[in-house]
Parts: structure tokens; sequence; C-alpha cells
């Protein structure tokens, strides 16, 4: 079902000013530093190979699912094609103006959702209520018709079998469905939703129970709805923070120890113990898999700097999946085409905030693509 061009405008609108707006610091500001910090006694891992981007077209037939988000469907052909094949899941997030923003028809989808979930799956993260709505109206079943009218429009419109992600990263305070301060309501408003939304005929639907991947502002297992009430772990993380910024001249060698030095941290955490090594033993401990539905490269970022244009990180994640393979279900970067974490082609980057990331776009077409099938691309896009 195709949006009408004022609210897809609109929503490209809205999508550059955030990109543009939350943020904000130049490049140099990135780059500036003298130091790894937070170090911690973590030895960082070994360096791998860089083989070229052909050399490892092998066959990925038993690697985890890979997807994208890009905030802009409209580039979805041009970077699949680029990609060299279909992605087997597609991102998309709601809005959450109000109640009618969780309506099929109000969905910030810029071409058919047809021509998207014929081929591929779907991935949707919304927030559990709208503007206006609160957190113990959720729990309290206030809003259960809603939740089953979008179960209903999912599976009268091919998505049964749907991922959903809400309430995601609850263990931050940024959020409106936080479950900082709150880890009993936000279980109870989770349990009410996934209940409404089974009761429909036909659901097939996997609940992503999604934690930023460090600790943040509280303990996330706190807030486990429990076993019965979800299908997936997903986990949010960047390639930022820990160990960056790099220091102002920063060799080859150096831009590599300040790469593993975060990678580290990403694997083993930050001090508090939460990292990927954690959440692979929860994942396994609850028999569930472990998907990735919003992760990336950062250009930079408002807060927390980033590693810039790091081929890097993909190797490792890469690497790291293939030796977890029996837990990691699927990921797919959040590849805003406005954003800092962009990845694909070069004229699908709408962004004169944030620079193209070559290598690592490189660098993930390389690992998870079909680089010989995209031959009329070049390896920029």
């Amino acid at each position: 079902m195709r949006r009408d061009d004022s609210r897809s405008a609109n929503r490209r609108s809205f999508l550059r000013t955030v990109a543009g707006g939350t943020v904000g610091l130049a490049t140099s500001t990135a780059l500036a530093g003298c130091a790894l910090v937070d170090d911690d006694d973590a030895e960082p891992p070994e360096s791998t190979a860089t083989p070229t981007e052909a050399s490892t077209a092998t066959s990925r037939s038993e690697s985890p699912g890979v997807g994208i988000y890009l905030g802009d469907d409209r580039t979805l052909q041009l970077w699949e094609r680029w990609f060299g094949r279909t992605v087997d899941y597609y991102s998309i997030a709601l809005f959450r103006g109000s109640w009618e923003d969780y309506r099929l028809e109000n969905w910030p989808v810029e071409i058919d959702i047809e021509s998207i979930v014929s081929d591929r799956s779907l991935i949707i993260t919304f927030s559990m209520f709208p503007r206006g709505s609160e957190m113990r109206q959720v729990a309290a079943g206030r809003f259960t018709h809603r939740y089953r009218r979008l179960a209903a429009d999912l599976v009268d419109n091919g998505m049964s079998d749907a991922h959903l992600r809400f309430g995601a990263e609850l263990n931050g305070d940024w959020g409106p469905d936080t479950a900082v301060g709150r880890p009993d309501l936000f279980v109870d408003a989770w349990r009410e939703i996934v209940a409404a939304m089974r009761s429909v005929s036909g659901s097939a639907f996997d609940f992503v129970w999604a934690p930023d991947v460090w600790k943040r502002q509280m303990e996330p297992t706190r807030a486990y709805p429990g076993d019965e009430f979800v299908d997936e772990v997903g986990l949010t993380f960047y390639d930022k923070g820990a160990c960056y910024p790099y220091p102002t001249r920063c060799s080859p060698d150096c831009l590599r120890r300040h790469r593993e030095c975060t990678w580290g941290k990403l694997l083993r955490g930050r001090g508090e113990g939460y990292g990927l090594d954690f959440w692979t033993r929860f994942a396994r401990r609850h028999d569930k898999p472990l998907v990735f539905p919003e992760y990336g490269v950062m250009a930079r970022e408002w807060v927390t700097p980033g590693g810039g244009d790091n081929p890097q990180f993909f190797r490792y994640f890469d690497d790291w999946m293939q030796d977890h393979v029996d837990v990691v279900g699927w990921h797919a970067p959040w590849s805003w085409t406005t954003g800092p974490s962009y990845i694909g082609p070069e004229r699908g980057h709408d962004s004169a905030e944030y620079p193209f990331l070559t290598d690592a776009s490189v660098e993930f077409r390389r690992r998870f693509g079909t680089p010989g099938r995209s031959s009329d691309l070049p390896p920029g896009g």
C-alpha cells in the first residue's frame, strides 16, 4: 500500500532534520583526542586479514540472514542492485504521533508494501504507545483492541510472520517506553501487547525483546518478560564510544588499535559485564535466537564519537557471527540514508552532514552480499 506523496515528503524532511539536528559534531571533533579511553584491562582481538572483495564470494547458506533499514524505501532497489541480491529482511519504523500512525495505510513506507514483503521478511520497530498515552494504560489493557487491529492488518496483508520490535533500547532512559525505573510495569505492558497480538487468528509473529548491548541506566534483565512472551533477543550496538575518538594524528596502526579496543569493549562490556559475550550466554540459556535489528558503523555522534569509515567493524562482527552461528538468527544494519551509519551505494547516500563511508560499505557487501552480481556498480556505488 502506497502512502500519499505529502506524508512521504514530510517524512523525508523529518529524517533530514533528525539526522542533522541530533547528530551534530564535526568530523574533526570525532578525530580529536590523544589516547585510548575507558581501556580497562581488555585485550583487543587479533586483527584479521583483508582479502579482496571478489575472493570472499563464498557460500553463506548456513550464515545468519541479513537485512537492512534505509529510512527511504525508494532506495531499496538501488541498494539491492549494489548488494548483488535481495535481502532476507527489510526493516521499517513507525511514527508515534497518534494511534492512526499504527494503521497500515499510514505507515511511513514510500513504495508498495506488497513489493517489499513478497520477497523479504519484515522487521517493524514501533513504540508501545503513541504520544498522549501511557505505559500504565497499556499494562491495564486499555489498548488491547489497538494491538489486535495492528495484528489483523499484518495478517491480512501477508505479514503474519513479521518480527516485531517495541520497547527498543529499554535499558536506556531516552525512549518513551523505557523500562528504567519501572521494569515491572514494562513487563506487564509487554505481556499485554504480545497476548493481544497473538490472539488474532493466523498470526505467527516473532516478538523481539530488544535492549541496548550495554547496561546503560539499568540492569536490562530485570525487564525480561519471560520466555513465553519473547521469541528473539535483539540488540542495538554501534561502533562508537569506548576507545574513540582517535588522536589528531593517527597512523593506520593507531586506527587499528583504537578499533580493536572498541570491539573488545563490545564483546566484554565496559566494566559492568554487559556485551556480546554476556548476551550470547543469555540467549543460549533462554533458548532464543540472538538477532541484531539495529547496529552499524558510526561516522560520528553528538554525544559519543564513532569509529568513522571502519571496515574492521564488519570483519570482526562477521567472524564473531560465524563462531556463534548456532545462536545468531539475523542482522540488519540501521543504514539510514540521511544518517551517520549509512552503508551502501554512494548514490543512495542522502546527507551533506555526514561523509559517505566507502571502505565500510565495500566490506559489508564483500562479507554479506554477492559482489559478483553487482558489477554494474563500482565498489563505492
